[in-house]
């Protein structure tokens, strides 16, 4: 008996697949479709409107496609967790879905189960990507981290920085100003640079109730600290992942043994 209902908002542009999605979430106990839209638009405005636990996305929608609809929802629904349903196979898109701060990924030849599964792990906050795709997003972020791989081609933009530069020493300009110039490192300091950096153990506590979905209030209310402590923190947790946002972080460690 599940205590808590998931409430799902449905995405597609075809009217039959939302059928399908409704009648498979809605024969599961504890889950409800809330709403239902067929373009990006329509997305964001039914996400404003009914605040859902978790939206299933489809990707190739007119207009505004499903990426660009996961920010609109995302940011009239901040709740809200978005989980992409598309046909393509194509790992890059699952690098692109992370990006815009999707929480899972998953194909639309995949059984009932799996979307039930997808759903209630995004509404625990938990990253879901099929096993296939992880190891092929696993084998691009060890190639890029050993710096065999070009900048900027398939990890997200947080991720995908520019080649790392080192900083000089603090120069004085002609007019008197203070200034800092920068150069580019070896290969082996950009190598080092890219890996990301081992995590505190008060970090890796904060990383645990971020993927709980707990804000930076509740985190401090959890580990009695004070909220700036755990605002300096995440951004410190940004800074060693080299990501850009909650949902980065935790897909960057959701692959540790």
């Amino acid at each position: 008996m599940y205590i808590n209902m998931v409430n799902v908002l449905v995405v597609d542009d075809h009217s039959l697949m939302r059928r399908a999605v409704r009648e498979v979430v809605e024969k599961e106990a504890g889950m409800a479709v809330v709403a239902e839209a067929s373009n990006g638009e329509e997305a964001e405005l039914q996400a404003a409107q009914t605040q859902p636990d978790v939206v299933i996305m489809d990707v190739d929608m007119p207009d505004c496609n499903g990426f660009e609809a996961t920010e609109r929802v995302l940011a009239c629904s901040p709740n809200s967790r978005v989980v992409i349903f598309t046909s393509s196979h194509q790992e890059q898109l699952v690098f692109q879905a992370i990006q815009k701060g999707a929480m899972g990924y998953i194909t639309k030849d995949i059984e009932p189960d799996a979307l039930i599964h997808a759903i209630r792990c995004a509404a625990r906050n938990d990253l879901c990507i099929p096993g296939a795709f992880a190891t092929q997003v696993l084998a691009h972020l060890r190639s890029y981290w050993r710096g065999n791989a070009p900048y900027a081609t398939f990890l997200p933009s947080s991720v995908a920085f520019r080649a790392p530069r080192r900083k000089n020493k603090t120069q004085t300009t002609t007019d008197g100003e203070n200034a800092e110039s920068e150069t580019p490192m070896t290969e082996e300091e950009a190598n080092a640079a890219r890996m990301p950096r081992p995590l505190t153990e008060r970090e890796r506590q904060i990383l645990d109730l971020m993927r709980k979905g707990s804000k930076n209030r509740e985190i401090a209310l959890e580990l009695a600290i004070a909220e700036s402590t755990v605002h300096k923190h995440v951004q410190n947790i940004f800074e060693k992942l080299h990501a850009r946002n909650r949902t980065e972080a935790i897909y960057l460690t959701s692959f540790e043994g």
